[in-house]
């Protein structure tokens, strides 16, 4: 088995000797700068409303949407958000752009009756595995696996996030997805698990059971991870130490799954190295989700510390963990490392960030003043935009894919 425990208590460790004093950024803005952005901001707001009626769809698919939309979005990032160039030719490479689009076929033709909501969820773990196979040097790619693991977590997260099925249910659901991941033989119960246990199979075909044993045992140590983490909801009274090692469990045999679903075989510094970019990830999570965490009455190392005056000392801490866990991707030796992992820093380190001005009620005039400075916009410009931005990415997600021909799988 997979020396999960062993990971854990390395990166516990690394969380213990973590400061929690503010880190140094690589820029400051100024009023004048932030503003400067907010402007560029607003334009591409307008662009991409020119971009969402059907007759500009329908227009942009009738030449390389490319063209229109993706100078815009290069022009965005860079002058809003300040990506370097190395960085931008990464996020908007051909490689990208086509297997975003390619999962989007594939989703849609497995699962109709998923959301564009839904399906973006899912591409998010693509973009995951995308930058694996970047860093390991192997072909940026919808595989089989990268496919299947993707839409695992659009049916089985919202499935055991969902408020109206009972914890006997979902503990009943987690035993039969275990019981299939393990090569069992299981009537599904629902759609959603006929689904599920449809994209085992695209795993076993791919990576056949005795030929890849750690990638099974990476499946069984996410599934171990997810059931472990329905005791934080409705807990009270666990410690700590407790919640930190469930936590840091399910964050990190994610991405160590995603690892062992694109190379088929890691050595044991990668291991642990995807492990700890697992828990970064999770604990990003759990900041951008504190308020609806502590709502939910779910437990994260976050939401247990809703209704301290200032959470600051934790989010500083969180970015220094960070650094010292992705410096252990070094391990991987891709052509685009170097750009790849200055470009994970920055984006994860802007949306803690973001986080932050998006719930003032948990932190410190103090602290929002001074970490305000890091941000390329304002953070009551952040909290304007929110609903609005969010709704947009999804209308243009959803418009431009719907008029799209359905491709066979």
């Amino acid at each position: 088995m997979l020396p999960v425990e062993s990971y854990i208590n390395h990166f516990v460790s690394v969380w213990e000797e973590s400061a929690e004093t503010l880190p140094g950024f690589n820029r400051r803005y100024s009023n004048e700068e932030q503003t400067a952005r907010e402007i560029n901001f607003n334009a591409f707001q307008e662009k991409v409303k020119s971009f969402q009626s059907k007759k500009n769809i329908r227009a942009l698919k009738d030449r390389d949407p490319g063209q229109s939309f993706f100078p815009v979005f290069r022009a965005f990032l860079q002058n809003v958000f300040d990506f370097e160039p190395d960085q931008l030719e990464i996020i908007l490479s051909n490689e990208f752009k086509n297997v975003s689009k390619d999962f989007f076929y594939k989703a849609r033709m497995f699962g109709p009756e998923l959301s564009p909501e839904n399906i973006y969820q899912g591409m998010r773990n693509v973009w995951i595995m995308n930058g694996l196979q970047l860093m390991m040097g192997i072909p940026v790619e919808i595989t089989p696996s990268v496919f299947a693991y993707s839409m695992i977590y659009p049916y089985s997260d919202n499935l055991l996030d969902d408020l109206s099925i009972t914890e006997k249910e979902k503990q009943e659901f987690s035993s039969r997805f275990n019981q299939r991941l393990h090569g069992e033989y299981v009537v599904p119960y629902n759609h959603t698990e006929l689904q599920l246990f449809r994209l085992v199979g695209m795993f076993e075909d791919q990576f056949p059971r005795n030929g890849f044993p750690e990638v099974y045992e990476s499946l069984y140590a996410i599934q171990q991870g997810q059931t472990r983490s329905l005791n934080l909801i409705n807990c009270n009274g666990m410690e700590e130490s407790m919640v930190r090692e469930i936590c840091f469990e399910k964050g990190g045999a994610s991405v160590l799954a995603d690892g062992y679903l694109v190379a088929g075989h890691l050595s044991p510094d990668q291991e642990q190295a995807l492990f700890g970019y697992g828990v970064y990830l999770q604990m990003l999570d759990d900041i951008q989700d504190v308020k609806e965490d502590a709502e939910a009455q779910t437990k994260t190392l976050f939401s247990c510390l809703d209704g301290t005056p200032d959470l600051g000392a934790f989010v500083n801490r969180t970015i220094h963990f960070g650094r010292i866990a992705m410096e252990e991707l070094r391990c991987f030796k891709g052509t685009e490392m170097e750009p790849m992992l200055r470009l994970m820093n920055r984006s994860i380190e802007t949306m803690i960030i973001e986080s932050v001005g998006l719930n003032p009620q948990s932190y410190s005039k103090e602290y929002l003043q001074t970490l305000e400075k890091y941000s390329p916009l304002r953070f009551e410009f952040i909290r304007e935009k929110r609903t609005q931005s969010k709704s947009q990415r999804f209308s243009l997600f959803k418009k431009y894919f719907d008029q799209a021909p359905v491709r066979e799988m």
